[in-house]
């Protein structure tokens, strides 16, 4: 039997505008953490490949 998510089920939530509201909030929560996490991932990749010394770029 499969597990259901809260927000995965609208039908359930057309007579209750409050949890169809908070259902929303959390999609969009969700959303904003997933991209927040992307960036921070890209960031630190873009800083390492930065601090990284490769041949022949050392100073003479």
């Amino acid at each position: 039997m499969s597990q259901m998510r809260p927000c995965s089920v609208a039908k359930r939530l057309i007579g209750r505008p409050q949890e169809a509201l908070l259902c929303a909030k959390a999609k969009r929560q969700q959303q904003m953490f997933s991209v927040a996490k992307a960036k921070r991932q890209l960031q630190s990749a873009q800083s390492e490949r930065k601090s990284t010394t490769r041949f022949g770029d050392e100073p003479l």
